[in-house]
């Protein structure tokens, strides 16, 4: 018997198939894909390889295709990949090495999303070539009679893993995953597809809150600001009627992303505290709860004790945040927060509570982990304009002067104060010419003020 088959579902991915084969060459015991009505040589490419051939009609369904694959499957364990995904180096010893007396039901790797085709697989692992953070998702499962997808979307094998009171292990092995990089989610019409599968998951699953979760988050991604509200909305509706077992992070964290465009920091509040009595502790929890701290801080009247008292717990959960995820802990990861999102709002809270030498070092961590960011550089010079290092400000913030007003409101606050009027007042004009900002950028306007009503008196 085989020890590992690799089971697909595809159509037309002659582009795509072949790195997807290769990276498992000498891995996989067996490969059995399901072909769903490929009109270009996707079938000719797998029978290469030595793959079983399954035929089976599209029919917006990714759960049936998955579940044929697996009752064909002859090795004990199933590895589930796309054509657009890959085992990075060192994935397969990995893997072979944990099927060795595994006890597991399912195991999870982590999921890398490629920001290009062609980039190279060590730097997207390493982040480089990233988008956001690695996704822990299951992807081997023990070969059982029972085994069975549900969803016509975001299928899972969740129930089959409850029901059999099933053992989890978390692999260090990691997969990389091509299907987000934007061109190939626009030339395939991806995120519409999901949307109507989306919308006919939650027609057919009208009692759980899952789906919803994926559709409000899938609209937000596409800009469908109401429509998302409009899902989240029914979602959450759902949620006292779902049972312990059951994930809220997707709705939560809609919820909650949709609250702070507002924004709203009681709902983001309310949402988190219920999310995390209901599934535990979590980064994104953190930096929700974080981010509405900093907006109810900045609605606060300055120096009052509702203000410092909402700082503080800004920065404290901002920096469990940041804490959770250094830790090496695993998790589900949904994009809402990563060691630089935290790592911004944790420097603009400090700088809020007038600590700037602390909020130096968020933006500067901030920084080395994505050099280019242009956000963690107004920060920084925010905050040496703060320490007395005006110059110094003028020069880190030059870079990232651009279609937002921070960078300039900065560069204002600077040349004003090393007596550059001429240059203060440039900067502050390309400041009021952009109107488009950031709410963390909010309390940089009062000093916007100031310096204005300094440079009409001087």
């Amino acid at each position: 018997m085989a020890r590992l088959t690799l089971c697909l579902i595809a159509k037309n991915e002659e582009q795509l198939l072949p790195g997807c084969l290769d990276s498992v060459r000498g891995v996989a015991d067996e490969i059995v894909l399901v072909d769903t009505g490929s009109t270009d040589r996707t079938i000719e490419i797998a029978r290469a390889a030595g793959a079983t051939i399954l035929e089976r009609p599209w029919d917006h369904d990714f759960a049936a295709p998955r579940n044929l694959a697996a009752r064909r499957a002859r090795g004990k364990f199933i590895l589930q990949l796309d054509a657009d995904e890959r085992l990075a180096p060192g994935a397969g010893r990995a893997v072979r090495d944990a099927l060795k007396g595994a006890r597991f039901d399912v195991a999870m790797v982590r999921l890398h999303n490629a920001r290009r085709v062609d980039a190279p697989f060590a730097e997207v692992v390493s982040g480089a070539e990233r988008q956001g953070r690695p996704i822990l998702l299951p992807r081997i499962f023990r070969n059982a009679p029972d085994l069975e997808w549900k969803g016509a979307i975001h299928e899972t094998v969740g129930e089959w893993v409850i029901r059999r009171g099933g053992k989890r292990a978390d692999l260090d092995a990691d997969v990389v995953h091509l299907g987000y990089v934007p061109s190939l989610l626009v030339s395939r019409h991806k995120r519409e597809r999901n949307v109507a599968l989306l919308r006919r998951r939650c027609a057919e699953e009208p009692d759980d809150v899952t789906p919803r979760g994926y559709l409000a988050l899938e609209l937000m991604e596409g800009g469908e600001l109401a429509a998302a509200a409009e899902a989240a909305a029914e979602g959450w509706a759902l949620v006292p009627r779902q049972p312990r077992h059951r994930c809220l992070l997707r709705i939560s964290v809609a919820r909650g992303l949709l609250a702070l465009r507002v924004p709203d920091a009681a709902t983001v509040l309310e949402t988190v505290d219920r999310a995390e009595a209901h599934n535990g502790p979590h980064p994104d929890f953190d930096y929700l709860r974080g981010f509405a701290e900093e907006v109810r801080a900045v609605r606060a009247p300055p120096r009052s004790p509702e203000r410092a008292a909402a700082l503080a717990s800004a920065e404290g959960a901002l920096r469990r945040a940041l804490e959770r995820l250094a830790s090496g802990a695993t998790y589900e990861f949904l994009g809402a927060v990563n060691e630089v999102r935290a790592g911004l709002h944790l420097g603009v809270v400090l700088l809020l509570a007038g600590k700037p030498s602390d909020a130096l070092q968020a933006f500067a961590g901030a920084l080395r982990s994505e050099p280019g960011n242009g956000s963690a550089r107004v920060g920084a010079a925010e905050a040496l304009l703060e320490l007395g290092e005006a110059r110094r400000a003028l020069e880190v913030v030059e870079p990232a002067l651009g279609p937002q007003p921070d960078g300039w409101l900065v560069a204002a606050s600077a040349a004003a104060a090393l007596g550059a009027g001429a240059d203060a007042r440039v900067f502050l004009a390309r400041a009021k010419e952009r109107t488009a900002c950031g709410y963390e950028c909010l309390h940089r306007w009062a000093r916007h003020e100031a310096v204005d009503r300094a440079l009409a008196a001087g």
